[in-house]
């Protein structure tokens, strides 16, 4: 990849008050020149997990049913959230190595530090429901049984996006993985937000408010990188920015479609069960999006990051079973590491 200078931000002390948090819309034009006031959001806004743990204690009372379902949709989440703190990490580095500037080493430091919060907000709410769920975890009921043996295939999974992740970031940098990055960021936004509105657990709902504006946040500053990186990537990195973007819509699909996509199982039954799972943690007040709502909100995130894509000629892989049309068809044989 070719160096650049990019501008470097007046970095002074912090402000005696919080600089407000605006929203940039997805199909503006991001410049170096305009998102000051994301540089300050990122290093100021910020909220503690623990300032919930009382509330999420407190939550229920719950069915042994209801907490094996909802730490099943937490485990999904956490599947995804826990990528983001060694992403992140390894994005700062090279970007420390490369001397970027103090805008972007911010940035990607303060999305660590968001990503590291996420991550703990998920095993603080599971450990509080199911204590050692879910893999040193003894399963109660079918539903738990078989909840986490879909949780398994998805962390094998996401253990494989890790390491096109850990690949790519050390050999060149956020700009490969960053489409990567803003699809789990896309869809993992738009789910928080959902939850935020239909969660009757006070707790959870307020937690679900705080992701959602770091996911924000996080899409804005990863369409910013990606304005300033992908004009300057070579051929054969933009077909591995395409191939990360395939990694992570498998990840993204078996969290979000796990349950239409998984075969039956021995007993049968895992078809049948992990559809149990949404129906409990609905019951339960955790305000779970239909398979079908799931399915339109990672088509939508895709075609938005295939959007951006297509503006810097990156490939972007078809994905067949939501009706996505590509332009490069087979991504999953990578270059020589």
């Amino acid at each position: 990849m070719q160096t650049r200078q990019r501008g470097t931000a007046d970095i002074g002390p912090p402000p005696t008050t919080i600089p407000p948090l605006e929203v940039v819309a997805a199909t503006g034009t991001t410049t170096p020149g305009e998102p000051e006031w994301l540089w300050e959001s990122l290093r100021y806004r910020f909220w503690q997990p623990t300032d919930l743990a009382r509330s999420i204690r407190r939550a229920g009372p719950f069915s042994v049913e209801q907490r094996e379902a909802i730490a099943y949709w937490w485990s999904l989440l956490a599947a995804v959230e826990r990528l983001g703190p060694r992403a992140y990490a390894a994005a700062f580095v090279r970007a420390a190595e490369r001397h970027d500037s103090d805008q972007v080493r911010w940035s990607l430091l303060a999305m660590l530090r968001d990503e590291l919060q996420h991550e703990q907000l998920c095993r603080m709410v599971v450990e509080g429901l199911a204590p050692g769920w879910p893999f040193q975890y003894a399963p109660r009921t079918t539903l738990g049984r078989q909840g986490i043996r879909h949780l398994r295939d998805v962390y094998e999974e996401a253990e494989r996006c890790w390491d096109g992740y850990r690949r790519v970031l050390a050999q060149d940098g956020i700009g490969v993985a960053s489409g990567a990055l803003l699809l789990g960021a896309l869809v993992t936004g738009d789910l928080y937000e959902r939850w935020a509105t239909g969660c009757t657990i006070p707790a959870f709902a307020t937690a679900f408010r705080h992701s959602a504006r770091d996911a924000q946040r996080h899409q804005a500053v990863l369409r910013a990188l990606a304005t300033w990186d992908w004009p300057l990537l070579e051929a054969a990195q933009r077909s591995e920015a395409a191939r990360q973007v395939q990694a992570s819509a498998r990840l993204l699909s078996s969290v979000m479609l796990g349950a239409a996509a998984r075969l039956p199982g021995p007993s049968g039954d895992v078809v049948a069960c992990l559809p149990a799972c949404e129906d409990a943690a609905r019951q339960a007040g955790l305000g779970v999006p239909s398979a079908e709502q799931r399915q339109e909100l990672l088509r939508a995130a895709l075609l938005e990051v295939r959007d951006l894509q297509e503006r810097f000629d990156i490939p972007f892989p078809a994905m067949p079973s939501l009706a996505i049309l590509g332009t490069e068809t087979d991504t999953r044989q990578g270059r020589p590491g």
